[in-house]
């Protein structure tokens, strides 16, 4: 993903969590939530920790679209595209691998 594309869609969640914050549903053990955070937790959910490098910039945008529309669904509801770019390790030659015996 481009920096172009990573600084649209830390604007965007900017702009969802200030709209949502007031709309979260109360969570047990938290004495707030933080609607960012929740945001951010989402993302890294659906998208795997590697989200910046491996996730589709549109189907994140399209992700924070729903979560807005969505503020209090659980993120295993989210039913859009989440097509991750496998990254590709080379191997050396004759490396043991955990196949091995």
């Amino acid at each position: 993903m481009t920096d172009t594309e990573l600084r649209q869609i830390s604007d965007r969640v900017a702009e969802v969590g200030a709209r949502i914050q007031p709309l979260l549903a109360p969570c047990e053990g938290l004495s707030k939530r933080n609607a960012f955070a929740h945001i951010w937790l989402g993302v890294k959910t659906r998208f795997g920790e590697s989200w910046r490098s491996a996730a589709d910039g549109e189907e994140v945008q399209n992700f924070l679209t729903w979560v807005g529309d969505n503020p209090n669904a659980d993120y295993d509801e989210y039913t859009g595209s989440v097509t991750l770019q496998r990254t590709e390790v080379p191997r050396i030659r004759n490396e043991p691998t955990l196949f091995d015996s």
